[in-house]
């Protein structure tokens, strides 16, 4: 796009995004904005004051409509409309387990002041709720970029038109982060774990999380015990105050349902790394236990063997692809039998886990700078 593009960031914690990423301008959105202003009772009134003014943006009516709305929300829009393109985030976005609302209003926003908006490389549905309001808002966009042909099934299911649909790897395999030298397998292995609080379970959701944890838990014990392991446990979210999660709370969980004799053999770590830190990090263990995808896909940049645990159909998606798809366990049947097993194989087939890796890694990384040429279309910008 060329040196001179400008990019703000929304976000729904603007000021911890502005921490993390000091170089963007960050800002919050305006669901948040609105709910607090017009608080619980008023705030369909301020998403309508707020779709209106938006409508108004580019007519000789805008200042006017502008003063309909309060002033934080008013400058608000104000920059957004400017906007060249809109680009939604990637990842899990509009999935029933988060809340959509707040994400559906931006893209609302962008429709109702006719900027061209994308959405990035994600997951998506399936759609249960909204499902009208998210056909209408899909049906707009100039490009839907999605990470595997189910989040395409789920479009067609609700009668979006799949022609601006396309299918990339996940933007994180488009980083240019810098492969370590190889090492030599050690007599004594050492392991990565990443752990998550997951409140999705069927059925009863504490028993299902118990379940998950008794299982790394034995897991963790066979290593250390059959295979003489180090074990670390560490995730993509853990380490930043504010944060709405912290894996490394759930990973003390682990912990604790190992027996004492076992503790100094396995450590939480609480770091928080961005990403290109947390890669390098990643190619010091011999293997990697993740629930993160994105920790996942990391280990996976660097040659480290991953056992993915999949909490969504998104990890059994990335392992489908690059052909790795019988080591993926289900968060919600998981057993420490299963898990250790696959260890072991994995262990012992390290070598060979790590060529298909290398050769894999490298289309995906192909597969996710493909999406560019989808953005730049969006805004009629040629290479």
């Amino acid at each position: 796009f060329g040196p001179d593009v400008e990019i703000a960031v929304r976000d729904q914690q603007p000021a911890l995004a502005a921490e993390a990423y000091p170089r963007y301008s960050c800002g919050g959105l305006f669901y948040d904005q609105a709910a607090e202003h017009f608080g619980a009772a008023g705030a369909k009134l301020g998403m309508i004051l707020l779709l209106g003014t938006a409508l108004a943006s580019r007519t000789p009516l805008r200042k006017v409509a502008a003063r309909l709305l309060p002033k934080p929300l008013a400058h608000n829009l104000a920059g957004f409309v400017e906007s060249d393109l809109v680009v939604s985030a990637g990842g899990t976005y509009l999935v029933p387990h988060y809340r959509t609302g707040p994400k559906l209003l931006e893209l609302l926003v962008a429709r109702f002041a006719g900027i061209p908006y994308v959405l990035f490389t994600q997951s998506l549905g399936p759609f249960r709720e909204k499902r009208r309001l998210a056909r209408w808002l899909l049906d707009g966009a100039a490009a839907i970029l999605v990470r595997e042909q189910r989040s395409v099934d789920h479009l067609r299911e609700i009668g979006v038109p799949t022609e601006r649909v396309h299918i990339c790897a996940d933007a994180a395999f488009a980083m240019p982060i810098e492969t370590p030298p190889e090492q030599s397998p050690r007599n004594e292995p050492s392991i990565g774990i990443s752990v998550r609080h997951w409140p999705h379970f069927d059925g009863d959701p504490d028993a299902g999380m118990d379940r998950y944890l008794d299982a790394v838990a034995r897991l963790t014990a066979v290593l250390i015990e059959e295979h003489g392991a180090a074990v670390t446990f560490i995730s993509t979210c853990q380490g930043q105050a504010g944060y709405w999660t912290d894996d490394s709370r759930t990973a003390e969980e682990v912990l604790q349902r190992l027996p004492s004799h076992l503790h100094e053999r396995a450590r939480v770590d609480t770091e928080f790394r961005g990403p290109e830190e947390l890669c390098r990090t990643l190619a010091g263990y011999d293997l990697y236990v993740s629930t993160r995808m994105h920790g996942a896909i990391l280990a996976l940049k660097c040659g480290t063997p991953v056992l993915p645990i999949a909490y969504e159909f998104k990890m059994t998606a990335l392992f489908h692809s690059i052909g790795l798809q019988a080591l993926v366990h289900d968060i919600s049947e998981i057993t420490a039998e299963g898990l250790t097993s696959s260890t072991s194989d994995l262990l012992r087939l390290r070598n060979q886990i790590r060529i298909k890796i290398g050769e894999e890694v490298e289309k995906l990384e192909a597969s996710a700078l493909a999406a560019v040429e989808p953005l730049r279309k969006a805004v009629g910008v040629t290479a």
